[in-house]
């Protein structure tokens, strides 16, 4: 599939030869409707991919573009001309000649290009030597935040060491920049109790069942649009009583970033959006994404007033015992190394910050 769909606003001729495959192109695509263009390439890249995460698909970047984005948009392509892509690039450059990726670290866990297995390498080289000509904008600085450390970008960037930039730029660095703690999951919930401590397992166990034993006690999904908008009202209401230092978070541009988002999520099946409530008084909630074989809780929320109900946990637990029964190979409880993370036998996962400077700059 070729990227006829949409007609980008320059295209650089890779010189560096690669034995045995065609000439690769980088094309440049400059305005916020190139990003919905191009998604049927997009995502057949991530499904190409055994490294894509959700926030990799081109709804999340479009949205975060459209309430949150800033600067020059800069999406780039790599593949022979007139044949499919092996990558996308989706780079934002500001006034003071940073350029990052699309998607803004704050919001989004995981950054990163989308490539087709085994491409990386030759898409990131066929970048950076774009990246270096006289046809490449005033960049001063790669700033890439948020790349799994497990992403082949940074094994590239680890490689090639100084020589990754060729001879305009200077040499990466890259360094630890969070953890993101996952849940391995097991093949049924006793073998996931047993990877716990005796004392978390004991805890975790009679919370359940006391909250089971609550009267009018029940557990829902939002299934559909009807529902979404009512339920998301009773996600954030629980996410500021849970967490009053984080009000401010809910501005109104975060707000609808987040609205519009998850109406993205449901329409691509990825939402999982789960609710414990109590004579239909929501007590707690989970915003999470189902992707692949893994569960990425993005956001969660709970009743104070209810604490005797251990609702966040008894939720978490609820949606853990869901995902192993779903098959799903682990629970991704995302950027943070908050203690109550690692009671339920989650491992770091690292994600890295890597710096690419402009020599000519």
């Amino acid at each position: 599939m070729s990227s006829s769909c949409s007609a980008p606003s320059s295209c650089y001729a890779v010189t560096a030869s690669r034995e045995g495959k065609e000439p690769l192109q980088v094309c440049v695509y400059a305005t916020p409707g190139d990003i919905d263009r191009l998604a049927p390439e997009w995502r057949a890249l991530m499904e190409a991919s055994s490294h894509s995460h959700p926030f990799y698909d081109p709804a999340w970047h479009s949205t975060w573009w459209k309430h949150l984005g800033s600067g020059e948009l800069h999406i780039c392509t790599v593949g022979p001309e007139g044949g499919p892509l092996i990558a996308i690039a989706p780079f934002t450059l500001g006034e003071d000649g940073l350029m990052r990726f699309v998607g803004g670290e704050d919001l989004t866990d995981y950054l990163d290009i989308v490539a087709r297995d085994g491409a990386h390498e030759d898409a990131w080289r066929a970048l950076l030597e774009y990246l270096s000509s006289p046809d490449a904008p005033a960049w001063k600085e790669l700033a890439l935040h948020s790349v799994p450390g497990a992403s082949p970008t940074v094994a590239f960037f680890e490689t090639v060491g100084e020589a990754a930039g060729g001879g305009a730029h200077g040499g990466a660095t890259i360094e630890a920049e969070n953890v993101c703690p996952v849940i391995p999951l097991p093949d049924s919930w006793d073998d996931y109790t047993g990877m716990l401590g005796q004392r978390e397992e004991r805890e975790l166990r009679r919370k359940i069942r006391k909250a089971n034993m609550e009267p009018g006690l029940e557990f829902g999904r939002t299934l559909t649009e009807k529902e979404l908008e009512a339920d998301l009202d009773d996600f954030v209401r629980l996410h500021e009583l849970s967490q009053p230092e984080k009000a401010e978070f809910w501005n109104p541009s975060r707000s609808t970033f987040f609205r519009e988002m998850a109406k993205e999520m449901l329409a691509l099946g990825w939402l999982d959006l789960s609710f414990m409530r109590v004579d239909g008084h929501p007590v707690a909630a989970n915003f999470s994404l189902d992707y692949g074989d893994r569960i990425y809780l993005y956001n969660s929320g709970f009743d104070p007033g209810e604490r005797e109900l251990s609702a966040g946990l008894v939720l978490l637990g609820q949606n853990i015992e869901q995902a192993i029964q779903a098959g799903r190979a682990s629970f991704d409880l995302l950027r943070g190394d908050e203690t109550y993370k690692y009671r339920y036998a989650a491992r770091d996962e690292d994600i890295r910050l890597i710096r690419l400077t402009r020599e000519d700059a």
